[in-house]
C-alpha cells in the first residue's frame, strides 16, 4: 500500500471539509481516484497463480496520472528520455513564485492566474535578455511549465547546463 493512497484515505475527508467548497473538481477527483487505487472500490480481477493455480483478487488500479503508484516507471522513463537529449550549452531553469497573498486566488482562478503569471514571468525574461548587462541578445529561447508539485522556492536560480545541476549560480545577481 503506498504512503499517498493511505494519506488521502486517512486525511483526505478532513481535508475536503474544510477546503473542498474551494478546490477545483479536478483536485478533488484525484484525490478520489488516489484514495481508492487498488482497493475494492477501484473494482477487482480474479486471476489464477500460473505455479501453484489458486485463484487470487487482483484490486485495480486507478490509472490517474497523478498517482505514484500507477504512475511510477512511467514518471522515470519520461524523465531519462529528456536527459539523453540535453544539448551541451549553458541553458538556466528560473523559477517564479507567487506572494502568499495571491495563492488562494490562484488555486480558485487558475487558468486565468496561470496565464497571467505565465504572461508576466515571459516579459521578465525576454526584458532581461535584451539588457546588456544580464545576457545582451534579443533572441531568448525558453518555455514555462507549471510543475505538478508546486513548493516555495527561494527565487530565480539557474542551474549550468555542462555540470547538471553541481553549481548554481545566480541568473540575477542581487
Amino acid at each position: 500500500m503506498g504512503l499517498l493512497p493511505e494519506l488521502f484515505r486517512t486525511h483526505g475527508p478532513a481535508y475536503l471539509e474544510r477546503f473542498g467548497a474551494t478546490m477545483p473538481r479536478a483536485h478533488k477527483n484525484v484525490i478520489a481516484a488516489i484514495s481508492a487505487c487498488r482497493t475494492e472500490a477501484a473494482g477487482s480481477a480474479l486471476s489464477a497463480c500460473e505455479a501453484c493455480g489458486q485463484p487470487h483478487v487482483v484490486y485495480r488500479s486507478c490509472g490517474n496520472r497523478h498517482c505514484p503508484g500507477c504512475q511510477h516507471g512511467k514518471g522515470h522513463a519520461w524523465l531519462a528520455r529528456p536527459q539523453a537529449r540535453h544539448l551541451p550549452a549553458e541553458h538556466f531553469l528560473l523559477t517564479f513564485t507567487v506572494p502568499e497573498p495571491l495563492r488562494a486566488f490562484l488555486r480558485r482562478h487558475q487558468k486565468a492566474g496561470y496565464g497571467a503569471l505565465f504572461a508576466a514571468s515571459a516579459g521578465a525574461i525576454k526584458k532581461l535578455a535584451r539588457d546588456p548587462k544580464y545576457l545582451g541578445g534579443d533572441v531568448a529561447g525558453f518555455f514555462g511549465v507549471l510543475p505538478a508539485g508546486i513548493r516555495p522556492a527561494p527565487g530565480s536560480i539557474c542551474r549550468c547546463g555542462r555540470c547538471r545541476g553541481s553549481c548554481v549560480r545566480r541568473f540575477v545577481p542581487r
